[in-house]
């Protein structure tokens, strides 16, 4: 029985922690600890800085907090200093076979050391619990934010490689995350916008979606994300998954889940027509453990000690008494971690079609994001194509057309990155493509490999992300066909 005048709502409520104002905000992030708060989740910073000061908020805890981060591609994603690897579809470009069934051990071998790495450097840093992996399967081409996120468009391919990260996350005494479910593949809306809808019915879902989360819960994932989605299937009343009562019974009834559940970022627009205030409230009465990323944590308490709602503290101590404070004191070897990143990076790109340079190049890129983006590649096929062309047309640019010169080899090159708030390729990049479809001869994505659908005839090559280090591999599969 608990007694409803001692609740302690900080307990269950995971707060942004801003990694660059980790020093000067020290004194608010411990008085968060001093008054119970679960944990946080961290963006940005520099890691030997983050890493002394949240040691200092685990001394000052009375049991380990949970230190968290979206970490899909490994350190590097959240804090200066990690390393970044390549999105989840990349690497299983770069691993898998036609066949899942069984993966080589020479491509098993890297695939664990990669997860291996992540796992190493996200302790070294302090962080318990990472975010990952994503569980989604891309199964709509016009999905705007889980796309190269996602390991692939099958369940056996999301659960062989969701599978074998969670392995190597626990097996360094953290906890995974799968996330999102029952499944963020199937949508064409963002849901750090608006709700999207899961229309599937449950059959589908148990034959798809849902598959590996299942694998996951097999393999003994410590915690689920639910995703800010409407899936009627579930629950019929159009409430977002991640505050439903509904999905909670079925993830702990139907699929025998008795980890801790955590909800999406509660500042997104998928929680739908409730306040953030209100979802919160109504998460937690479902039976969610974890609020995530609340905008203000101080009026969430504030309201959840209003309305006295009674919570089970015992599964959330439990789970936290078993998470690790890091104390790692040997820097991982990043330098060997960031080679791991290349291969994978180089071993990822696919080419659709045959092409070969003739003439000179001429590259138009095409940017769809606010930073310039493609100076690296540009610079690649400079020092090897002496008559270069370049065109860089940014994103809402009015340029009608482009004149080629006779004899021409024309490349053009998409950067247009998969994240949130951003809502999808926009509209521009995809006329800029659908205009240059028939006068190129080569066209290569720095991302989502869905932008170059059926309809466009020339070489494609797919690269996935845009790093610096992709962008050298890129250039370097042109030069080698001049």
């Amino acid at each position: 029985m608990y007694n409803i005048l001692m609740q302690n709502y900080y307990q269950f409520i995971i707060p942004r922690l801003n990694g660059k104002e980790i020093k000067t905000k020290f004194s608010r992030y411990l008085s968060l600890v001093k008054k119970g708060i679960a944990g946080f989740i961290i963006f940005g910073g520099e890691l030997e800085t983050v890493r002394e000061y949240v040691r200092r908020l685990q001394d000052n805890a009375e049991i380990p907090l949970i230190i968290s981060s979206d970490l899909e591609q490994g350190l590097g994603q959240q804090i200066d200093g990690g390393t970044l690897f390549p999105p989840a579809m990349a690497i299983a470009s770069a691993l898998k076979k036609r066949s899942m069934s069984k993966m080589q051990a020479s491509n098993l071998r890297l695939l664990r050391e990669a997860f291996e790495a992540i796992s190493a450097e996200a302790e070294y840093a302090g962080i318990n619990t990472i975010l990952a992996p994503v569980l989604d399967i891309n199964t709509n081409p016009k999905n705007p934010i889980i796309s190269v996120r996602a390991f692939g468009e099958d369940s056996k391919t999301v659960s062989l490689f969701g599978c074998e990260m969670i392995k190597a996350i626990q097996g360094h005494g953290l906890a995974a995350c799968g996330k999102h479910f029952p499944g963020h593949g199937d949508t064409d809306v963002d849901s750090h916008i608006k709700l999207p809808a899961v229309n599937a019915d449950l059959s589908h879902l148990m034959k798809n979606e849902l598959i590996p989360f299942k694998k996951a819960i097999e393999t003994e994932v410590k915690m689920i994300m639910l995703g800010h989605l409407n899936v009627p299937s579930i629950d019929p009343s159009g409430i977002p998954v991640s505050i439903s009562e509904k999905a909670v019974r079925f993830l702990k009834n139907k699929m025998r889940y008795q980890g801790i559940l955590i909800t999406d970022a509660m500042n997104m627009g998928g929680i739908g027509r409730h306040s953030e205030i209100r979802a919160s409230f109504i998460a937690l009465e479902a039976g969610i453990d974890l609020i995530l990323h609340p905008s203000d944590t101080e009026k969430l308490v504030s309201y959840l000690e209003k309305k006295r709602i009674l919570l089970n503290e015992g599964r959330l101590s439990d789970f936290r008494n078993r998470l690790r404070r890091p104390a790692v004191t040997i820097s991982p070897d990043f330098d060997e971690h960031r080679s791991l990143s290349q291969e994978l990076t180089g071993k990822a790109i696919k080419i659709s079609g045959e092409f070969k340079v003739t003439g000179d190049p001429y590259l138009v890129i095409l940017n769809d994001e606010e930073m310039t983006k493609g100076h690296v590649f540009a610079e690649r096929l400079g020092s090897n194509f002496p008559g270069l062309k370049l065109q860089i047309l940014r994103r809402g640019s009015r340029t009608r057309s482009i004149s080629f010169p006779s004899g021409s080899f024309v490349i053009v090159a998409i950067f247009s990155e998969t994240k949130a708030w951003k809502g999808g390729a926009s509209v521009w990049v995809r006329r800029k493509i659908s205009s240059l479809k028939d006068r190129a001869d080569l066209f290569v994505s720095f991302g989502s490999p869905y932008l170059l659908d059926n309809t466009v005839s020339a070489a494609k090559m797919f690269v996935y992300w845009d790093s610096g280090s992709a962008q050298e591999a890129a250039a370097g599969e042109i030069i080698c066909r001049k």
